[in-house]
């Protein structure tokens, strides 16, 4: 046996004795030449079910160990990485790296924000302020779900608590693997409820997959029952005027599905697609086109359909007139607040009595406008 041999057989006695009576309980074990942990993206925190799914991608096929609190949690060979810890609480490290982590989901949610469309652009999410909860994304993180794609949208990525939905261009990829979920599901956090649904195939929204849409939703009621507040997320506008404007066939069905459950205490649906911010309300619901967060920014519609690209606004704010060539996507035009050409976030506030939407500038962090919803 060689020196080395032997200096690295007698360690390994030592650390196995020490663990043996418990005397090691808070250590991170590095190999004999390990080789730096090399992040493709990540480390992301996501809400999942009742635990926290951290996940990340390495540059090669690597067996990453992660220590989470005391508990080691360690990966098969892949680029692909997850653990999912049992704590809303908790700091953790990578075998190998002196960078910590922390991740905490209050027990009292104040402010989540709602962001669409990154577009592999980490412009504004690598630099935004964290005075936040946790973060829901509506679609459209990358551009065709590659790898090269996430890592440029998730580098210097918060690592606040987040929730996501596919978008068209996420699709084609591994977004599945990235999100560690269905296309469609429901997402329980503190006493607000999320119905994530998807209702296109590639760009087109198309009717069967809206039927899957709105029955996963009928079928999944119970799900929240309770539930103080609830909120759908969908990646396709359900009244907007932007680019590709509503779908009759998915706005009525949603609409119905809202007028038939009043007790499920619906307040807002998000969503994203069009590459522009805007603000509709009908009854007592928003729904909230959440602009975009990197993509390039689209026109607003003005008088004229898609084809004849006759906008002139930047802004639009009142119900609006439907022009005769734009029956279908002008659908619910009565129902329009405001409407912007800006890369926005939205902030859902919480407060005594009520929730306030914000809608901020990225450029600027200028409040553009507030919305408040009574309780």
């Amino acid at each position: 046996m060689s020196k080395l041999n032997k200096q690295i057989y007698f360690a390994q006695v030592i650390v196995s004795a020490l663990f043996s009576v418990g005397l090691i309980v808070d250590l991170i074990i590095c190999s004999v030449n390990f080789k730096q942990v090399q992040f493709s993206y990540g480390p992301l925190s996501f809400i999942y079910g009742n635990q926290t799914r951290i996940h990340w991608h390495t540059t090669e096929l690597s067996k990453t160990n992660m220590k989470a609190g005391k508990m080691f949690q360690s990966n098969e060979l892949s680029n692909y990485h997850e653990v999912f810890v049992g704590d809303d609480k908790f700091k953790y490290q990578f075998k190998g790296m002196d960078a910590k982590f922390s991740y905490e989901l209050p027990a009292q949610v104040d402010k989540f924000i709602v962001m669409t469309d990154i577009h592999t652009n980490n412009k504004y999410t690598s630099t935004m302020s964290t005075d936040f909860d946790f973060m829901v994304l509506c679609g459209d993180q990358s551009y065709g779900g590659s790898v090269a794609d996430f890592n440029m949208a998730f580098k210097g990525f918060p690592t606040k608590p987040l929730i996501m939905a596919m978008g068209n261009h996420d699709e084609p990829g591994d977004f599945l693997i990235v999100n560690g979920r269905p296309k469609t599901f429901y997402q329980q956090v503190r006493n607000i409820g999320f119905y994530f649904i998807h209702v296109q195939r590639g760009t087109p929204i198309v009717d069967d997959q809206v039927d899957l849409g709105i029955e996963f939703l009928n079928r999944n009621v119970n799900l929240s029952a309770g539930t103080e507040h609830i909120f759908i997320v969908v990646h396709y506008p359900v009244y907007s005027a932007g680019y590709f404007g509503a779908h009759p066939y998915f706005t009525q069905k949603l609409e119905k599905f809202i007028d038939e459950n009043e007790k499920m205490n619906i307040r807002a649906v998000f969503y994203g697609h069009d590459h522009s911010f805007g603000a509709f309300k009908r009854k007592q619901q928003y729904f909230i086109d959440a602009g975009v967060g990197g993509g390039k920014i689209d026109d607003l519609r003005n008088t004229s359909y898609a084809f004849d690209r006759a906008w002139t606004n930047e802004s639009l704010h009142g119900p609006l007139a439907v022009p005769a060539t734009c029956t279908q996507a002008c659908y619910g035009y009565e129902y329009h607040l405001d409407s912007w050409m800006k890369y926005t976030r939205t902030e859902v506030n919480f407060e005594q009595g009520k929730i306030v939407y914000n809608v901020r500038d990225l450029d600027t962090n200028q409040l553009l406008k507030s919305y408040e919803q009574p309780l």
